[in-house]
């Protein structure tokens, strides 16, 4: 179900593909003129006509979210573009090779830190710097993941970016909830990404053992609760870390 977004501009970070394409989709569905950013610029383009194709508006920004200054770049070309910024959506980020963390070099390390983690961190920084120079608050959602929410054996320095962006969302939130604007967190499980088409037929088989629900999470399920994060319809909720996953973590 869409939720009302007319009039707003919002940004999608690694939108190319997967969740980040399903909630571009969604947003725009709702009224919102979308940001696609990702650094695929071929499937980017492709999320932006298929928006178009349905009726909606977007346009796509190239952006590594691994340079600061393409992040704040991005933010404030969003910003001109729909007079301001209204929800900013961190879903891009990567996996990482899967290693025990003392097999895991400080070069792997530092790479999903900074793609997982300081990304978050610089999109959370300009998209709130925007919103407070605007004056009329606004949505962060940010894109964790339940392996942030507990020990994640042989996910490397993913579990600990995973984390830290749970706790970047909780601090943040405390900082600007006066201002009107809105942080929070998204924990999606085991979901039907190209992660998990990588996996092979073994490694998919028992990943769906580990889910009580039975299956793997869909892109458009995580997005639905994006979408709603970001929507007026929680304008009370803040500071909050949402898992869905499946049962995983219960």
């Amino acid at each position: 179900m869409a939720q009302d977004f007319s009039g707003k501009t919002a940004v999608v970070t690694g939108a190319a593909l997967g969740i980040g394409r399903e909630t571009a989709l969604l947003l725009a569905s709702g009224g919102a003129r979308v940001v696609v950013s990702d650094i695929n610029d071929a499937e980017g383009a492709r999320t932006v006509e298929q928006i178009e194709a349905a009726g909606g508006t977007a346009h796509y920004i190239h952006c590594d979210v691994g340079v600061e200054s393409q992040i704040k770049d991005l933010v404030e070309q969003a910003a001109a573009l729909g007079g301001r910024l209204d929800v900013m959506v961190n879903n891009a980020g990567v996996g990482g090779k899967p290693a025990p963390l003392h097999e895991v070099s400080t070069e792997q390390w530092d790479l999903i830190i900074r793609l997982d983690l300081t990304s978050v961190f610089w999109s959370q920084k300009y998209a709130t710097r925007a919103m407070l120079a605007d004056g009329r608050g606004g949505s962060i959602v940010n894109v964790s993941s339940v392996a942030g929410m507990g020990g994640a054996p042989m996910l490397g320095a993913y579990g600990p970016a995973k984390s830290g962006v749970i706790e970047l969302t909780k601090t943040g939130a405390l900082e600007v909830a006066r201002a009107g604007i809105r942080i929070n967190a998204v924990c999606p499980g085991w979901t039907e990404t190209a992660i998990i088409e990588n996996l092979g037929d073994e490694g998919r088989q028992r990943i769906l053992k580990s889910i009580p629900i039975g299956r793997l999470g869909r892109p458009g399920e995580i997005a639905e609760l994006i979408a709603f994060l970001a929507s007026d319809a929680a304008g009370f909720i803040t500071g909050a870390a949402y898992q869905i996953d499946g049962g995983i973590r219960s």
